[in-house]
């Protein structure tokens, strides 16, 4: 058995969406290949999918349509991804974690690289409330890069060293490290890890204000 680590003493959670509170995929997969197809582009295979998984409205637009801007794509995808939110599954235990943890007086905020207004449309159709959202388009570079987690500690009013990011790749891992914040991996090797969302319960405590 794995020794339990020590309660991490923090003010603020910053969750990942896609992977962790949330499992979008086989949605933005769907909604690609509807997009490609409004655009006038070819048919995106699972396979070509999954390598660029993650990646951000700038790399698709890069990747897939490059004669379109990122604010076109990024327009395009709001406006239609709800049409594919049958696909949409929800972590079990997500929204009694984050209610549970509101509850003990933490803060929370998403970082993800989804454009922030489709990603607040998610957590109301998922109904995990959270403090705020950062997302990809809000920073000057999205995950891997720290600036999300920078701005949404910023908007939390906490420090770095009073935040952890809850993410399940090493795109949050990273972003992480590079602001200097603790990261908790779901199913994921980072400083400390857990296989199900529950489980952050026991790592979390409130840090009181000095």
């Amino acid at each position: 058995m794995q020794p339990v680590p020590p309660p991490l003493n923090v003010r603020a959670l910053l969750w990942d969406l896609d992977g962790v509170l949330i499992d979008s995929y086989e949605v933005w997969f769907h909604l690609l290949n509807a997009t490609s197809h409004a655009f006038g582009g070819i048919e995106i295979s699972r396979q070509v999918m999954r390598d660029g998984w993650g990646q951000g409205i700038a790399a698709d637009v890069e990747r897939f349509f490059p004669h379109k801007t990122v604010e076109e794509t990024e327009a395009h995808y709001h406006a239609h991804f709800m049409e594919h939110a049958a696909h949409l599954r929800v972590d079990p235990d997500a929204r009694a974690v984050t209610a549970e943890l509101r509850r003990r007086g933490l803060r929370q905020a998403l970082i993800t690289n989804t454009p922030s207004p489709l990603a607040r449309e998610i957590l109301s159709h998922a109904g995990i409330a959270l403090d705020d959202a950062v997302g990809g388009t809000d920073v000057p570079n999205a995950k891997p890069a720290p600036d999300m987690v920078r701005e949404a500690c910023r908007r939390l009013g906490v420090g770095t060293h009073e935040a952890v990011v809850v993410g399940d790749s090493r795109y949050d891992l990273e972003a992480a490290r590079a602001a200097g914040v603790h990261c908790i991996g779901l199913r994921l090797d980072a400083d400390s890890r857990i296989e199900r969302l529950a489980d952050v319960l026991d790592l979390v405590v409130l840090r009181e204000r000095g």
